[in-house]
């Protein structure tokens, strides 16, 4: 494991304003620039809280790579912009991490791997500079699982060569599920206030229900891909992860391409239509009753729960959206790495594979795998089954039965971090979301046992905003979010 640098070189240009700082916990985006207007605190104070925590937390979490050396000094710079003009930008000061594999100019992007260790990019992603426009304060890069979680199957969430194994905040044994493991685990213990996570399949779903906060994953398209060090152009994207839903909400409208065009919905659940399919909840045995509590809490709330709904054929979803996975990794990773910079030795998937053969690393079966992945007839029959099983019958379902959303518990319960024999995945509801390309957003719903559950808002394609709208009033109903004690 190579720690970076960076994070110790930060910290002491910071140490002198990190003495005693404020305590900001649970802090959120609407209580910062109240606070701020009302001369409560500063831009530069909250920041310094942040990169406090990550001085006295992050050695035993390894949420946080790197840390932005020139994160207070911005800061100092938005007090300062404060002043003279207001506030100018949706998270305007707003201290935000970003996951290790979108590009940053200022910071290497290493994806958790030796091979990207040197990586500088000669630009920021899009969806950085998105938030810099917004005003955001860049604090730092996010531990997560190398490649994405799309290296190895026999892996162990959040671990990385770069940044080594996050740890869940709530038990330290646990997994903190990937592989937007950092970026979860960081907001969960207030080490940001915002952070970005990706998702191809249940990347920021997972971590999020199982560090206990709010994890969005935008329908596809809506977040620019570009700059994200891709695994499937299909299914990949960026999205917020937060304590609340507002400020997932907040956070999506900074850095979509598309928020702004949908329409406004009611602030209700009264007369909402919300469906129940058993067949991908068939996993959750641990949080049954809790589920089946939330259902009832939203029927009194006015919802109508449309029980039983039937979902055919996901045993030829799972399959067919491995061989497209496996063959756009092939292509995309290749592309991405044929325009990286000197400081990158590998420029092609093969080359990567003989890099960490060197290494001695045997744990790369995914590559292998994508590596083999170049019949374009299998992965136009894997599309086509796509669009057929799981893309045409999402869409029917939502006609036939009036939905407003899909309700799903988010994952089974956490296990044992193993480095050795990797995860022992207890199962998710993310799969139908990603491969559809739908908006879907995990909520907490509380502890059990001393570990957060959650459930899942799954929406019609490009109903982004009236997902975030269900989520909010359902987060008002149970308030389940409970902060880890660290």
């Amino acid at each position: 494991m190579i720690k970076n640098c960076m994070v110790v070189l930060s910290l002491l240009i910071s140490s002198s304003a990190l003495s005693q700082p404020k305590d900001f916990s649970e802090l959120t985006i609407n209580q910062l620039h109240q606070g701020v207007k009302a001369g409560q605190f500063t831009f530069a104070e909250v920041t310094q809280y942040y990169l406090s925590n990550i001085q006295k937390h992050n050695p035993q979490l390894n949420a946080v790579i790197t840390v932005n050396p020139d994160a207070y000094q911005q800061a100092l710079n938005k007090d300062k912009r404060y002043k003279e003009s207001g506030k100018q930008g949706i998270l305007f000061g707003v201290p935000v991490l970003i996951k290790d594999n979108i590009d940053t100019k200022l910071m290497a992007t290493t994806a958790g791997a030796l091979a990207l260790q040197n990586h500088y990019p000669s630009k920021n992603a899009p969806i950085v500079e998105k938030l810099l426009s917004e005003g955001a304060i860049i604090l730092g890069k996010a531990n997560l699982s190398e490649w994405a979680n799309f290296k190895s199957s026999p892996s162990s969430s959040g671990y990385s060569h770069v940044g080594g194994q996050v740890k869940n905040p709530y038990d330290l044994t646990m997994t903190p599920c990937g592989s937007s493991s950092g970026s979860a685990v960081a907001v969960s213990s207030n080490l940001a206030l915002v952070s970005i996570g990706t998702e191809t399949d249940g990347s920021i779903h997972c971590p999020s229900a199982l560090n206990g906060v709010v994890g969005f994953k935008p329908s596809i398209h809506h977040i620019s891909q570009a700059g994200i060090i891709p695994i499937a152009h299909s299914q990949d994207t960026a999205g917020p992860i937060t304590r609340t839903v507002t400020d997932a909400q907040l956070t999506y409208l900074a850095i979509s391409e598309y928020a702004r065009k949908e329409s406004p919905s009611t602030h209700s659940l009264q007369g909402k239509r919300i469906g129940v399919i058993p067949g991908i909840n068939k996993f959750n045995q641990t949080y049954k009753a809790e589920f089946e509590d939330t259902l009832k809490r939203l029927g009194s709330a006015g919802v109508t729960i449309v029980n039983d709904i039937q979902f055919n054929n996901m045993d030829k979803i799972f399959p067919a959206e491995f061989d497209v996975l496996l063959f756009e990794f092939n292509h995309g990773v290749t592309a991405y790495l044929a325009n990286t910079g000197d400081g990158v030795s590998v420029k092609s998937l093969p080359e990567l594979i003989e890099y960490n053969k060197k290494l001695n690393d045997q744990q790369q079966g995914l590559l292998l795998a994508s590596l083999q992945a170049n019949d374009e007839a299998k992965y136009t029959q894997a599309v086509a089954a796509i669009n057929k099983y799981a893309k045409q019958q999402l869409k029917e379902i939502f006609k036939q039965h009036k939905l407003d959303a899909i309700i799903a518990p988010s994952v089974g319960s956490a296990w044992k971090i193993d480095p050795i024999n990797g995860d022992k995945f207890t199962g998710s509801s993310s799969t139908l979301a990603a491969v559809t390309g739908s908006p879907s957003i995990t909520v907490p719903m509380g502890l059990k046992d001393g570990m957060p559950f959650a459930v899942s808002i799954i929406g019609d394609l490009d109903q982004d905003m009236k997902v975030l709208e269900i989520a909010k009033q359902l987060e008002q109903l149970t308030q389940g979010r409970v902060a880890p004690k660290l």
